[in-house]
């Protein structure tokens, strides 16, 4: 799924890119598909929220099944195919490349990775340290240091965050669970930093995606499980691409 900055003209660029794709579709009853696509009940719940949004508007999935669904309730029958391959063709954000469909998150330690990533670029997103957009990083000096982070994931264990621009727009992202002192900081700081540790590298400049690199985690057994289980969603990302060299 692409996915699309909140604000007025974002959806106004969309909401026009819709019209010439979908000239069959009533201009309204596309407003209506679009809002239910981010979410919102209705179009006019989707205006009252932008003015509140604007000062930093988030970026969320177009989520093609709510399009498809919204439209089909208007009359309209527009899979959710058709939806997925019109939402890829308005300027949204990519948020995946073309290998990311030959990357498969199957081993439990694919899957723990993949999570504590995910668990910590939400975290850094929630706390306001940086956004999906092209060099966004939004704490301090970040030319010239990263910045740790502490939250919790969805299991309840402990973890540390940090994030350090890498340049090209992409963010270094590392994780640890059970944190010791900031060993986090460390590219290869292993179980120096805690209980689990995974790194990549998240991609802002030719889309908003994990750089999916699932050999950089280190695990104690006991917790192997818990983490491949954990149940999160990336916020307006892709959680699978090619790393960029």
């Amino acid at each position: 799924m692409p996915s699309i900055e909140v604000k007025a003209s974002s959806i106004t660029s969309a909401k026009h890119a819709l019209l010439d794709q979908c000239p069959e579709i009533k201009s309204s009853h596309l407003s209506e598909a679009l809002a239910a696509a981010l979410g919102f009940r209705t179009n006019a719940a989707l205006l009252s929220a932008l003015p509140n949004l604007d000062a930093d508007p988030p970026i969320e999935f177009l989520q093609h099944q709510l399009f498809s669904q919204r439209l089909k309730e208007l009359g309209y029958q527009l899979s959710e195919k058709k939806a997925f391959a019109v939402f890829s063709n308005i300027g949204a954000i990519a948020t995946n490349d073309d290998r990311a469909q030959y990357i498969e998150y199957k081993s439990k330690r694919d899957k723990a990775w993949r999570n504590l990533l995910v668990c910590a670029i939400n975290a850094g997103i929630t706390q306001k340290l940086f956004s999906l957009r092209p060099n966004d990083c939004r704490w301090e000096d970040h030319k010239h240091k990263g910045a740790l982070f502490d939250f919790l994931l969805p299991n309840g264990l402990p973890a540390r965050g940090y994030v350090q621009d890498a340049g090209f727009s992409e963010l270094a992202i590392h994780v640890a669970v059970n944190p010791i002192d900031n060993w986090v900081r460390a590219f290869n700081a292993g179980f120096s930093a805690g209980d689990a540790f995974a790194t990549s590298w998240l991609e802002r400049e030719r889309g908003a995606w994990l750089q999916s690199a699932t050999t950089t985690l280190s695990c104690r057994n006991n917790l192997l499980q818990p983490l491949a289980e954990i149940i999160v969603e990336p916020r307006g990302y892709g959680d699978r691409g090619r790393v960029i060299n």
